[in-house]
């Protein structure tokens, strides 16, 4: 990996919350984590909901802890990432159109 990467990467990842890039970073921090929970095989805790455990061996305390988890992953990919995203390509917009009338294009 050269400086130049690492520098990018680097940009990425220390951008302001309310910025594009922050915006799209937070983005893909949501996806990940409920990508991570996916592959955990967490979705079949969600039967807490039904006061039932997932496995004989786990409890419904457990069972709910990681269902809740997994269901707070799953709303935030659903509903945050999305207008994350939007919000991200619209302040970018902006900005562009905002920056082309102070003439700083």
């Amino acid at each position: 990996m050269n400086k130049s990467q690492g520098s990018g990467l680097r940009r990425w990842m220390c951008a302001p919350a309310l910025s594009p890039a922050g915006f799209v970073v937070r983005a893909l921090l949501i996806a990940v984590g409920f990508a991570l929970c996916h592959l955990l095989g967490w979705r079949e805790h969600t039967t807490f909901l039904t006061g039932t455990p997932a496995a004989a061996d786990t409890s419904v305390r457990t069972s709910a802890v990681l269902g809740t988890i997994y269901m707070a992953t799953y709303f935030g990919a659903v509903l945050g990432t999305p207008i994350l995203l939007l919000s991200a390509g619209i302040l970018a917009v902006w900005q562009r159109v905002f920056a082309a009338a102070r003439g700083e294009a």
